[in-house]
């Protein structure tokens, strides 16, 4: 299977939310709780827009056009927390439970590295999901202390801010 990562724009809402939604639903029920996930995944599977303008965030297409993975980085942290100059901040992965173990999560990532390095970002911060911290450490990532995130209505979802040098 061939793909190709690029820049998200605004036309990919649709995609990227259908995606969210499919990959969130299916990897991460092994790590949490069903009464977390059934508050959780409507808060966390939606595009965010802001993101998906932001030049700094990425899809993987299948050869028919499909999006199959997302993922980015901003300088600004999702929780307003650890931010420092030249510091950046992974945002929003997911890879359709379909197609994981293929490279594209990696390719996502490596993007991201690329394209930070190059806007003078010198750490990243991840606030992973308790099953995403395997891949990040994979990439690098030292995981740094448990971070519960409270969500809106008061949801508190369980994650780990882990961290690694660019």
């Amino acid at each position: 299977m061939s793909f190709q990562v690029r820049t998200s724009t605004q036309a990919d809402s649709e995609a990227v939310t259908a995606l969210l939604q499919k990959s969130y639903a299916v990897l991460l029920r092994d790590a949490y709780a069903a009464e977390i996930l059934d508050k959780a995944l409507p808060l966390i599977t939606k595009a965010r827009p802001e993101l998906l303008v932001s030049g700094s965030y990425y899809v993987a297409e299948d050869d028919a056009g499909r999006i199959i993975g997302a993922g980015g980085w901003t300088k600004q942290s999702p929780t307003g927390e650890d931010e420092t100059p030249d510091n950046g901040n992974i945002r929003h992965f997911g890879t359709d439970p379909d197609h994981t173990g293929k490279g594209i999560g990696r390719s996502l990532m490596t993007r991201c590295m690329s394209d930070a390095l190059d806007a003078g970002i010198a750490e990243f911060n991840c606030y992973s999901t308790l099953n995403g911290e395997a891949f990040y450490r994979a990439c690098g990532f030292q995981s740094v202390e448990p971070f519960p995130i409270t969500l809106p209505g008061g949801v508190v979802f369980p994650s780990v801010r882990m961290s690694r040098s660019l």
